[in-house]
């Protein structure tokens, strides 16, 4: 073996293994990302629901104590009512205490438990006057135990605080490893496309006769690197949706958590979104590791991908003062992986979130219409729709932002959605009055009876 037949293989060696690198790691990122979120959904959120609950109770009870002593009649019924009260605190506390603790939390128990403790002697102290019927008696201990109760209110916050700090330092890492993690794999597919020329270079010195097949090997290389590259840079643009609608329901937790109902809705958009993430991650890694090319068995209908979009981005709509509505509902199947079509519908419904705020009507309608060999996606907002000087032709290409663009993007989405959807082959477009704007896509149909459905 010559001196350039081993520099082939040395070189050829550290692409693969740039190229196999680069997806190692993705997935090792992917894995921390999805352990932090567990970790908030499993721990910093059911816990500042539990305090959040336990708090309520608190007060709810001072409320019941406060109006036995103030009511002269017989204090039986008022008994059973603060006798039940108590029971739901300790109930609250109990589920809490299940949950696992943050480094400092155990601290903070220790000092809520020593707090419950001593609103149990002020709280026994009134109970047993009232059970006498001296009432003087058991107001005396009134103020007793609005101290104690406020002790105990204090305590309960510092365990929130805890949780909600966690919760925040959660959010950051993962804000974090998917930074680094962009930044590793555009290196590690950088490195691959300079060995892969240089590779390529050595091939041409060693054998002019192999020089076409040569070079076809180093176009295959190059596209393949920049698809790479290109993907990466677009998955991490696709995960930022999902994971600012489950920072903004952490953030609807953390203010209204005393509301049982709406915490418990929160919490399952939370999850919802987590879903989603985890769904586009693995359908994005998946269609680029094939090539861009779709999987054949695939199949999903619209209307759920849909459904399950519009939930996701649900509190994004809520804090935009707009609605999310499915209007046509086609029930049809097409021939698309569920986290490929999950990412184009939040790409385009996330655009259109966007450009609906400081809009007098703020909606965005999603329509699925059954066209026979195909199904028509479209998506519509109550937005300023695009300047005059747009292009609809340019909107769809890679790193184009429209000249009234909004936010910090950079302009990956329209492209990933037009990658994704003429890969299989769909179509793209897009139309606009002063209105609104409307951007549409099609995917063909998937036959009844069609044993991938």
């Amino acid at each position: 073996m010559t001196v350039v037949d081993r520099a082939l293989v040395t070189s050829f060696t550290a692409v693969v293994l740039a190229f196999v690198g680069s997806t190692i790691y993705g997935e090792v990122r992917a894995g921390k990302i999805e352990d932090e979120a567990l970790k908030i959904q499993g721990g910093a959120a059911p816990s500042i629901r539990r305090l959040a609950n336990a708090r309520a109770e608190l007060r709810r009870l001072q409320l019941l104590v406060h109006r036995a002593l103030d009511d002269g009649s017989p204090a039986g019924a008022h008994l059973v009512e603060i006798g039940a009260g108590r029971s739901l605190l300790d109930n609250e506390l109990a589920e809490y205490q299940r949950l696992p603790m943050y480094p400092g939390e155990e601290e903070a128990w220790q000092d809520i438990r020593a707090a419950v403790a001593r609103l149990d002697t002020d709280l026994g102290t009134i109970m047993g006057g009232l059970q006498r019927g001296d009432v003087d008696a058991a107001r005396a201990n009134q103020f007793d135990l609005d101290a104690a109760a406020e002790v105990l209110a204090e305590s309960l916050s510092r365990g929130i605080d805890i949780n909600v700090a966690a919760a925040a330092t959660g959010a950051a890492s993962i804000r974090t490893t998917r930074r680094h993690g962009l930044w590793w794999a555009v290196g590690l597919d950088g490195a691959g496309t300079i060995l892969a020329g240089f590779a390529a270079f050595l091939s041409v010195r060693a054998a002019r006769a192999h020089a076409r097949a040569v070079r076809s090997y180093q176009r295959a290389a190059e596209e393949r690197a920049a698809e790479l590259d290109n993907f990466a840079g677009r998955m991490a643009h696709d995960v930022r949706t999902p994971l600012t609608a489950l920072m903004l329901t952490l953030g609807v937790i953390e203010r209204v958590g005393v509301e049982d109902e709406r915490a418990r809705r929160a919490l399952g958009r939370a999850q919802a979104a987590l879903s989603q993430t985890t769904k586009i991650i693995e359908g994005l890694l998946d269609f680029a590791r094939s090539g861009a090319r779709p999987e054949m068995a695939a199949a999903v209908s619209v209307l759920d991908v849909a459904t399950q979009v519009s939930t996701v981005m649900q509190p994004r709509a809520e804090q935009a003062g707009a609605a999310v509505i499915i209007g046509s509902r086609s029930c049809a199947t097409v021939g698309c992986s569920d986290g490929a079509l999950s990412s184009v519908l939040s790409n385009l419904v996330g655009n259109a979130l966007t450009y609906v705020e400081g809009a007098a009507v703020r909606n965005v309608t999603i329509d699925i219409v059954d066209q026979g060999q195909e199904v028509l996606t479209e998506i519509s907002d109550t937005g300023p729709g695009l300047p005059p000087s747009s292009s609809i032709e340019t909107l769809f290409d890679p790193y184009v932002r429209g000249t009234n663009a909004r936010g910090k993007g950079l302009g990956l989405g329209l492209a990933t959605v037009k990658r994704i959807v003429e890969a299989h082959r769909g179509r793209v477009g897009a139309r606009s009055t002063p209105g609104g704007c409307t951007f549409w896509f099609t995917l063909p149909r998937q036959p009844e009876g069609n044993p991938s459905a």
